[in-house]
């Protein structure tokens, strides 16, 4: 029994120490987000990656990678992280934390399941299936995601359109975009690329690493016709509004897509929830009915 102070002192003084690490880490990253995009707002959200999660995130790190020190775990690693990248995207974790939060989350569930039923082989089963949680988590962070930026990028092509209409350079309409919708993906993506282009990165080249992290295909299509009209000297606004013109034309067909899929949707719960209870209503009085008249 005096393990377990002990263990807990030791867990208490690591996320302590980890804790003031990822503020300093955080005030560090405010001053730099200060002084490359000029935006005050990033110094306040630069706050939000530290505290207990930024500890965590090192830990799960620290295991993972003494793991993937044997060959097999490597190989094994690397497989399962390939799925998951792309919807963990550029902020993920990294594969040596997300195998190690994989791994915890199946222990963990395996052994509060399995105390719970008393079955080891209930722990086991919900164990797996606990071991695949984070990967549909991130399924539906993605698509969350997504979804959000082709909601965002109409408006962002109109305002960029009105802004170079108005004799804004390019760079400058960026500027108006991040500056007007500051707190949307494709905003705040705009203002890391302009402080990356302040940097010294070739423009063409921060346009396309923004439209990779966001990792939407209509924003790569959208950066690719900038690219192209930028480097022929074709007229900007023309491009955008007849972009933005294709974008709300697809966001439309999507909606009418998902309004047709609707009723095949609704299918399932009227079968097995609503339909059941509505004949239990209605022949329910007539079967009792009828075995009072049999008894």
């Amino acid at each position: 029994m005096a393990l377990v102070p002990v263990l807990f002192a030791a867990l208490v003084g690591v996320s302590l120490f980890g804790l003031v690490r990822s503020v300093l880490a955080s005030v560090q990253g405010m001053a730099l987000a200060d002084w490359v995009s000029g935006e005050k707002m990033d110094t306040i959200r630069s706050f939000g990656g530290g505290g207990f999660s930024a500890v965590g995130l090192r830990l799960l790190g620290v295991i993972g990678r003494f793991q993937e020190g044997l060959p097999v775990l490597h190989r094994a690693s690397v497989r399962l992280y390939a799925v998951s990248e792309k919807w963990l995207g550029f902020g993920g974790p990294g594969r040596p934390a997300w195998l190690a939060g994989k791994e915890l989350a199946a222990v963990a569930s395996a052994a509060l399941f399995g105390w719970l039923a008393g079955d080891y082989l209930a722990g086991l089963v919900f164990g797996i299936a606990a071991f695949f949680l984070p990967d549909l988590l991130a399924k539906g962070r993605w698509d969350a995601v997504q979804s959000r930026i082709r909601r965002e990028l109409p408006d962002t092509l109109d305002l960029m359109t009105l802004s170079l209409e108005a004799g804004l350079s390019l760079d400058a309409s960026f500027t108006q975009v991040a500056d007007k919708l500051r707190g949307g993906l494709i905003p705040d993506a705009l203002a890391k690329m302009l402080g990356e282009v302040r940097f010294g990165m070739k423009r063409h080249q921060a346009w396309r690493e923004m439209a990779r992290g966001l990792g939407n295909p209509e924003v790569a299509e959208v950066v690719e016709a900038l690219v192209q009209a930028d480097s022929m000297g074709t007229g900007l606004a023309d491009a955008l509004r007849g972009i933005a013109g294709q974008m709300r034309i697809r966001s439309r067909q999507r909606a009418e897509e998902a309004a047709h899929k609707a009723p095949v949707k609704l299918l399932f719960p009227l079968a097995f929830f609503i339909f059941p209870c509505i004949f239990i209503v209605l022949l329910g009085p007539v079967f009792l009915q009828l075995l009072g008249a049999m008894g």
